[in-house]
Order: structure tokens, then sequence, then C-alpha cells
């Protein structure tokens, strides 16, 4: 397998958006303008700073990677910037074992202003916000913020953060219930075909033009009811190296560039049509679920355990013909079903 390409560890550092997976796993209901403005002053941060600066962006700069015109930002950027200071952030607060306890709600800035005729919003992220986005030390993820801004669906910004905190693992698995909660669209589109359409397929037709990841995905139904969704993550080859020609900035020994200007590529898309996922590492999702107090007070023998344990069962529940990447993740699933049990006895 070819090493995977990120092209955040080559960029310089405001270019990057950095955010602690628990901000990334939380609930808002942000428009795209929004979004984009939120993540443009993420990049700009020095996160190794103490406190919170005010910040300056350009309109122009917020709408230039995806090509909108930003006269109609103009008009609405004294909505756009009352909006802001009104809007929250719910974050998942999780026991030891990895379970949702509750919902933390956060205002994102404490101050946004936008001076007529500047072309430029000044904004304060609340202090807060500290926790999730300077100092970060463990679990957080970055990206590159004009991938980000390229995209102009709400829904394929969200999932592309989600499936880039989960890049190493190549997989991520939801139900259709937490997608609803994590996207804020537990009241729209009721039949899960306008879900399919509107959010899956926008998010995956977007991502595969624009984005340096993509996914595929596979639908997980009881009684022909959908219940389950599980992401598989591709490196977008294409796509990197559009970037990485682009930007002269970026070092020739970023990982997946060689030194003779050609490329490392993983699966082609023939292999990916034909139905080859990538690899799922179970033991490696379950613990990406567990805090950080919860992974220290597990030795490997444990987690060896768990994983023989999950393989036993489900083995013999699911028996033979069953793809790798499917055993994999079922196995992951078993592993927290035992673990939880085995913490409450």
């Amino acid at each position: 397998m070819s090493k995977q390409r990120k092209l955040e560890f080559g960029a310089e550092e405001d270019q990057v958006v950095a955010k602690a997976n628990q901000l990334i796993q939380g609930r808002h209901d942000f428009t795209t303008a929004e979004q984009r403005i939120f993540v443009s002053m993420i990049a700009k941060l020095d996160r190794g700073m103490e406190t919170f600066p005010d910040q300056k962006i350009r309109i122009e700069d917020v709408c230039k990677p995806s090509g909108i015109d930003p006269s109609n930002l103009y008009r609405r950027v004294d909505e756009i910037t009352d909006n802001l200071l009104d809007k929250k952030v719910s974050v998942r607060q999780n026991d030891d074992q990895g379970e949702e306890t509750r919902f933390k709600k956060y205002n994102v800035f404490s101050m946004c202003e936008y001076e007529r005729g500047s072309g430029t919003v000044t904004a304060k992220f609340n202090d807060d916000m500290g926790p999730f986005l300077l100092k970060l030390k463990e679990r957080f993820t970055l990206y590159l913020v004009t991938v980000f801004l390229r995209l102009r669906s709400r829904y394929s910004t969200q999932i592309y953060e989600r499936l880039k905190m989960r890049q190493d693992l190549r997989h991520l698995s939801l139900s259709v219930e937490d997608l609803r909660r994590q996207l804020s669209i537990e009241d729209k589109y009721s039949k899960f075909s306008d879900l399919k359409r509107s959010v899956l397929e926008q998010a995956r037709e977007e991502l595969k033009e624009k984005a340096d990841i993509y996914f595929t995905y596979r639908i997980n139904r009881i009684n022909n009811s959908p219940q389950s969704i599980d992401f598989f993550i591709h490196d977008n080859e294409p796509v990197i190296q559009e970037i990485l020609d682009g930007n002269e900035s970026m070092p020739d020994a970023l990982p997946g560039r060689k030194e003779n200007g050609g490329e490392e590529t993983g699966a082609s898309e023939e292999e990916t049509a034909q139905g080859k996922s990538p690899s799922v590492d179970a033991k490696g999702l379950f613990l990406s679920d567990r805090s950080q107090e919860a992974i220290r007070s597990l030795d490997q023998n444990q987690v060896e355990d768990l994983y023989e344990e999950a393989k036993r069962q489900v083995t013999r529940e699911e028996g033979e013909g069953s793809s790798d990447v499917y055993l994999e993740s079922m196995i992951a699933s078993r592993m927290e079903k035992l673990w939880s049990e085995s913490s409450q006895s």
C-alpha cells in the first residue's frame, strides 16, 4: 500500500486548519458562508498562543477557492456577522468507556464586526474555544483550508472533516440516526432516498471532484430498512497532484511525492469499481473511539483478548463469504459491546 499523501504535512501553517476531534464531531447549524469564515479564522491562528487575538479575514479570500462571486457575501455580511455571534457548537462529552453522556454548548465568537467598504471581517474566538483550537497535543485533525473552501455544500464540508479525522483508519461507520444528528438534519429528508441523493451523493461527487480524499460507501439494511452506512476513505490522487502542481511552496519531500517527480498511487479506479475497499483495522477503530484516559488504562493484552473474542463471535455468526472489510467493521462493533459489558460488570 502506498503512503498516504497528506498535503497538510507540507503546507505553511496558515494554510492548515487544526481542530480537536471533539469539535469536528460536534453539532452546529452554520451556513456554508459562516463555515467558510469560521474555518478561515482557525487557519490564521498561531496554535501555540495562550489566548485568542482579534483576527481579520478578507471576504474575497473566503470566496475565491470555490469560484463564488463575493458580491453576494458583501451584501449579506452584516447579517452573517450578526449570526456568527449567535452561533453555537454542541460538543459531546463522553465517559471513560467512550459512551456519550451529554452535549456541552459553546458560543464560537465573542466579537465579530464588518467595517463597510473594507471587504474584511474582524472577529475574535470565545475563550472557551481554546481547548479545541490552541496547543493541541492529541486527538486532533489537520486539513488544508484551501481544500475546505473549494467545497460548496455544507454537507460536503462536514462529511469531509469527519473523513479526514478517520483518514488513517480508512473507514468510518455511522448509523443513519447518528448521521442525521451530526449533520443537524433530523427534520429533513424524511425519505432515505432523498437523504442519499441530496447529502451522500452530493458529498461523494463533490469530494471526488475537488478534495484530497473521497469516499465510497455501503448502506447496511435490516429488512430493507437502512440502518447504518460504512464510508471507505480513498486518497484522491488527481486532485492531490493538481494541488501540489499549483502550490510551489509544497516541499518535494512531501509523503507520496517521489524525487523523480512521479507519484505513488493507491487503489485504482478500476479496483475500486470492482469492490476493492481499503483495509480496515478493528483494533484501530476500537481504540480511536476511546478517550485518552481509557486508552492509558488498557494494556495490549486486554485489547488482543477483546479482539480475539469479538472475532470468534462474529466469525461464528457471520460464517464464510463476507468481505474482510465487513468482518473487521463488525469485529470493531463487537469489541465496543464487549468492552461496555465488561466495564459495567
